[in-house]
């Protein structure tokens, strides 16, 4: 927006409006500051760049004061000044990671006619979410003001960047087609369809597209998706803080008392689950205890391999992973195992309904249909198999060993997932 000197400089004469802000910075002790302006810097821009990109996109000029008399900037303090804004971008506007503004060192005449570097910041109007800043402010533009929206106008928003394309589909910031592992994608693709992706008679770029695991910008550019980052990218938490399964085995009935183990399990989602279950069954605390009888020492199983593998299965294909920052937890008690995931129950449902044997629709459905083209670790079949069925073999696998049903629960913006242990 306003690439042409002339432009900017007709724009700048007619003063702010919705799209275009000024702003005078000053530096204290390298940090920015913005004259006249009250408050933190970081928190006013952030404020700024929300409100463009939740309205139409717009234009921030740094170096420009709020009369439109082009000061400049120290170019000593470029590098400063810019490493400042894109933290600012990635840190204090939610979801974390999202806000990608275009960043354009310039040079614009003073008043005098003399050239002053300027940094003009391209805020893109936001397709995919609606931003708010760390403390909660969802704010959109008017005029050249910043405004929060109101509720009712807040809820359609909500609502219509959501439907508009489900999460796993939007393109992850950051990322780009070298950051895809194609050899395990041919891996997968081998295992599929028998023959390698180099076969399919397709650009890889198109084959990708046409399985949700890339999206082509608007500039031609290619991102990977969300849903190609937890399945195709070495460390997904690298750009989804918190996707990762974190194990903690405790020794007390509460998480108060001793710690014996805990792992964090990363890279590919599926990787994490077949690290995890692996992990498990091999766990000296876990799975089997042995018990003396008449005939001697025989091992029991404290729980079922296969109601843990569909535990943990479901945790990852339901949570929301637009939670930054909250991973899946399995906490492993004397007599119980919690297996704990963000997000609330999808789609209205309730706990009861699971009890029912309901037909669930998932949060991350793009993702339970690649995990039925994973083989489980336990079973030697799929990861993920008939539809609706996994909560209620939970059920049915736990109860038969430990004579108690899991107990399924809502507690804050997460579900928590107890099965209880066949030596509780």
């Amino acid at each position: 927006m306003y690439e042409s000197t002339d432009e900017m400089i007709r724009e700048i004469t007619a003063g702010e409006d919705t799209y275009l802000e000024f702003k005078e910075v000053l530096f204290r002790d390298n940090q920015p500051r913005f004259a006249s302006e009250e408050g933190r810097a970081a928190r006013v821009i952030a404020e700024v760049f929300i409100s463009m990109a939740n309205t139409e996109g717009g234009v921030v000029l740094l170096g420009v004061n709020k009369f439109g008399d082009v000061v400049g900037i120290d170019p000593d303090k470029r590098e400063i000044l810019e490493q400042w804004v894109v933290n600012c971008a990635l840190d204090a506007c939610e979801p974390k990671g999202s806000m990608e503004p275009r960043l354009n060192w310039r040079q614009l005449p003073d008043a005098a006619g003399v050239n002053r570097l300027v940094l003009h910041i391209d805020i893109p109007k936001s397709r995919h979410y609606v931003h708010h800043t760390s403390d909660g402010k969802f704010l959109k533009r008017v005029s050249s003001h910043r405004t929060p929206i109101p509720a009712e106008q807040l809820g359609r928003l909500l609502a219509a960047r959501s439907l508009l394309i489900p999460f796993e589909e939007r393109p992850c910031p950051g990322t780009n087609l070298d950051h895809f592992n194609l050899d395990r994608f041919d891996a997968y693709y081998r295992r599929r369809f028998g023959h390698s992706f180099l076969e399919s008679g397709l650009a890889p770029e198109r084959l990708l597209e046409n399985l949700k695991l890339v999206l082509r910008n608007e500039d031609g550019s290619w991102r990977l998706t969300n849903l190609g980052v937890l399945l195709f990218t070495d460390r997904p938490a690298n750009w989804l803080a918190g996707a990762y399964l974190e194990v903690a085995i405790h020794d007390h009935a509460t998480a108060d008392g001793n710690t014996l183990d805990v792992k964090r399990f990363e890279g590919p989602v599926n990787t994490q689950i077949d690290s995890v279950l692996e992990y498990l069954t091999k766990s000296p605390f876990l799975l089997v205890q042995s018990e003396k009888t008449a005939l001697g020492r025989i091992d029991k199983p404290c729980y079922s391999g296969l109601a843990i593998q569909e535990a943990i299965v479901n945790a990852t294909v339901h949570r929301d992973y637009e939670l930054t920052g909250s991973q899946i937890i399995i906490n492993l008690f004397p007599d119980r195992m919690e297996i704990k995931n963000p997000g609330f129950l999808h789609n209205t449902l309730k706990p009861e309904d699971l009890y029912a044997g309901c037909q669930p629709m998932r949060r991350n459905q793009h993702l339970s249909g690649f995990f039925r083209d994973f083989p489980s670790p336990i079973t030697g079949r799929s990861l993920m198999e008939a539809r609706g069925v996994g909560f209620l073999a939970i059920i049915r696998e736990s109860q038969a060993i430990s004579g108690r049903i899991p107990l399924f629960e809502v507690i804050g913006q997460s579900i928590r997932l107890t099965i209880f242990s066949g030596y509780g």
